[in-house]
């Protein structure tokens, strides 16, 4: 293998070392490359010299590889091809593109410079070493091939190159370090303030969860975010808001959150409106630390109220039951309650088909569509039914609309007895709102309101006075058609009442029964050939109306499933 032998050049390999520059790795061959030129050699180190320090200034991988892009051409009269080198354990090609991590083969440090021909150019690799890192290279392209002066600044500019990228990479890592620290300290200052403030927010709800009240917690809120509160009952209702004075955002701007207070949702809610210039960390905090001090000051006004709720249904129990008017007038009295003015007596009862429907939830449905009328009012369960004594002028359309909404339905009916207008007269009002109420449920439209004044003749058809009455008017005029349902298991009596309901029109009849028009043809003609009355007759259609309408009236149940006219 040829070798040249280098003396005396400044700054260059020892006397005795050699620099060997191979032909491309494809050949394997090996050509001497003569004496160095000590004048041109000297030249080139002149400027490498330069070059160097330049780059060993910048301080940043980026400059020293500008530097290098801009000043080696002249130095080493070669174009910079791509430099490859480890930076922080990952591999950096400049420019970028270029491969990520370097060729084989891989010059050993310092001390080869890798010769290959292109066929209409040169390229020369060596090698790029950075501190702690693996080998990089430094490729350059030049038209013709390199001579021993500018292999020897190559291999030399490689060394420089290493060295200047090492430096850079030691100040950026510096300057990492410096900018981490200074957002590690300013992340503690604000760490340090957001505990404090956190501190104070807590001290002041929970002294206001003791001497406070809802309206002082929810000022402190609105002062400590900055934002708009609202307190709302357990039925939604707003109990009280406080604004931010001077400020106004569009509502598309604000974030919204809200909290259920204690997480029962009995208590009510607790609403925060922040602007977009708050934090939401903060307000989420504060919010939460509301919800506990209105909780704590909730749940002793609901066991306040829980008291006096029952003490409300055990005074509503007792007046259906009959209690006398002084004692009545004395209890209802020390609960806040005025018997001394005319009553409504309403009665509720909606559709379980759906889901079972808990006791409070009914309960809580008719009182708060009470509440919406500002008509102080007595509710309770009673019978199956739910059950509500209010002072006269309950508008019946609205509640009716007020229960839809809330059960998401209108499968229900609402009925009310005559104006109660003694404590008296109570128990009376009821039985009279049961009967308007079961008339409903039988009816071919079951849903809806209904009074007990708007019956008509069922309200004779329904009094307990009349029931022997009625049922020998069911026995003369329906007895055969009972007794053959009765042992054939068929719906005669009920095909009946809804042909009759409908005026004999055979169209609206078979759609309520959902059979078709022939099947409703035949069952007439069964019910005249059993019966032995003729339907066309208008005194015995009648007469079995009135039949039909007693036997429902009588056989149903109050509270029962809403159930159509067939059932």
């Amino acid at each position: 293998m040829g070798s040249l032998r280098h003396r005396g050049i400044p700054g260059g390999p020892a006397r005795d070392q050699e620099m060997t520059v191979y032909e491309p790795a494809t050949t394997g061959t090996v050509v001497p490359t003569g004496e160095l030129d000590l004048r041109r050699a000297l030249t080139g180190l002149d400027g490498l010299l330069v070059m160097s320090m330049e780059m060993m200034q910048r301080h940043d991988v980026d400059e020293v590889s500008n530097v290098l892009k801009r000043e080696v051409e002249s130095v080493t009269g070669c174009q910079l091809v791509h430099v490859t080198f480890q930076r922080d354990r990952e591999w950096i090609t400049l420019p970028p593109g270029e491969p990520t991590k370097p060729a084989e083969p891989s010059p050993s440090t310092g001390e080869r410079v890798f010769v290959q021909d292109n066929g209409d150019s040169w390229t020369s690799t060596t090698a790029v070493v950075v501190l702690n890192g693996a080998p990089g290279q430094l490729v350059l392209r030049s038209s013709a091939r390199p001579d021993p002066e500018q292999l020897f600044v190559i291999e030399r500019l490689g060394d420089l190159l290493g060295t200047a990228l090492a430096d850079a990479q030691v100040h950026e890592r510096h300057r990492r370090r410096a900018h981490e620290l200074d957002a590690a300290n300013n992340e503690m200052a604000r760490t340090v303030a957001a505990l404090q403030h956190r501190e104070g927010v807590l001290e002041e709800f929970a002294r206001l969860s003791t001497t406070g009240t809802e309206l002082d917690v929810a000022t402190s809120l609105s002062r400590l975010t900055g934002s708009a509160v609202v307190l709302r009952d357990r039925f939604g209702h707003e109990t009280t808001r406080i604004t931010v004075a001077g400020r106004y955002q569009p509502v598309l701007e604000r974030t919204s959150l809200a909290e259920v207070i204690g997480g029962r949702p009995e208590l009510g809610t607790i609403e925060l409106e922040v602007p977009p210039d708050k934090d939401r960390d903060d307000a989420s905090f504060a919010l939460r630390y509301a919800g506990v001090a209105l909780w704590l000051l909730r749940a002793k006004a609901a066991a306040m109220n829980e008291l006096e709720n029952r003490l409300s249904r055990d005074l509503l129990d007792d007046l259906l039951g009959g209690l006398p008017a002084d004692v009545a007038v004395d209890r209802a009295s020390a609960q806040g309650h005025d018997l001394g003015v005319p009553h409504d007596l309403i009665v509720c009862a909606w559709s379980s088909e759906r889901g079972h429907r808990g006791h409070d939830r009914d309960v809580d449905h008719l009182r708060m569509a009470m509440a919406s009328q500002r008509l102080p009012c007595l509710v309770v369960r009673n019978r199956g039914l739910v059950v509500a004594l209010a002072h006269r002028g309950v508008d019946m359309g609205r509640l009716f609309n007020d229960l839809s909404r809330a059960y998401g339905d209108t499968n229900g009916v609402i009925a009310k007895g005559e104006p109660a207008n003694s404590p008296e007269q109570i128990p009376r009002a009821y039985e009279q709102a049961q009967r308007a109420l079961r008339a409903r449920q039988q009816s071919h439209n079951p849903y809806g309101f209904i009074a007990y004044a708007d019956l008509g003749v069922d309200r004779l058809l329904a009094l307990d006075g009349n029931a022997e009455e009625v049922e020998r008017l069911i026995r003369d005029w329906l007895g055969d058609l009972l007794s053959y349902d009765r042992r054939h298991g068929t719906e005669l009596v009920p095909t009946l009442a809804a042909y009759l309901d409908h005026g004999g029109k055979y169209a609206d009849t078979s759609t309520t029964l959902t059979i078709h028009r022939n099947s409703l043809r035949y069952r007439i003609r069964r019910i005249t050939e059993i019966s032995g009355h003729d339907l066309n007759d208008v005194e015995a259609q009648l007469n079995l109306h009135l039949a039909t309408r007693a036997w429902r009236l009588r056989r149903a149940s109050v509270g029962e499933p809403l159930r159509n006219a067939v059932r």
